[in-house]
């Protein structure tokens, strides 16, 4: 049986052994190790240790693909993974249409990216996270069910780029135009959806959540 999350797949490597046994097989503090098997996502760093201490594959460990213990003579965890960054995937979908409401914004696994390749792009590694888009008012550009690679950190408007705004509640990705006079339109590509004007004084429940830095897909 595949297990769907990191806490799962720890969990099945703790076994019917004690927490403090398992953090100690780690070389981590049992108080980390309780959040993680609850299902707080571990830094990379953290996962590479633990992967390592416990003789699996981190790819395993990370994603649930592929086997799960190391090949003999496999190259160690570690080697080559400070070039990645593990991004959060958010258990909140941007909808690319009327909205969604937020309810909960937990951590629903992880995706690797290149350090160097977030770099070029100007993305703020620890600001970094991942959104699946629901709706098609933002296609041909960006699909239903597209992930989108989202700064965090970017909390204004400094172009005419895609954010993901924030709108009495509902979440959504629209590319955001500023207009003089503190006034905002959001539009979106497809043209089946009207333009929406929005003066930010009079929005108090109005934000920016970040800016959309990359989005990919599945084929």
């Amino acid at each position: 049986m595949t297990s769907n999350s990191i806490a799962d797949r720890l969990r099945e490597l703790a076994g019917s052994g004690s927490t403090n046994a398992f953090a100690k097989k780690c070389g981590l503090p049992a108080t980390s190790i309780r959040q993680y098997l609850e299902g707080s996502i571990p830094g990379a760093d953290k996962v590479a240790q633990i992967a390592e201490r416990n003789g699996v594959s981190l790819l395993w460990l990370v994603t649930g693909q592929g086997p799960m213990r190391r090949l003999e003579g496999s190259e160690k965890p570690t080697e080559g993974f400070d070039d990645f960054r593990m991004v959060p995937r958010l258990n909140v979908a941007a909808s690319a249409g009327q909205g969604a409401v937020v309810e909960r914004e937990d951590e629903d696994g992880l995706i690797a990216f290149r350090a160097d390749w977030l770099r070029r792009r100007g993305v703020s590694p620890a600001a970094a996270r991942a959104l699946t888009v629901r709706g098609d008012s933002m296609e041909p550009t960006i699909r239903s069910g597209d992930i989108l690679l989202v700064d965090t950190s970017i909390r204004s408007i400094e172009d005419n780029g895609i954010y993901v705004v924030v709108s009495a509640g509902l979440v959504q990705v629209k590319r955001v135009h500023p207009r003089p006079g503190g006034v905002i339109v959001l539009i979106s590509d497809n043209t089946v959806y009207p333009r929406e004007e929005v003066a930010l004084s009079e929005a108090s429940d109005f934000s920016i959540a970040g800016r959309v830095m990359w989005f990919g897909r599945s084929i």
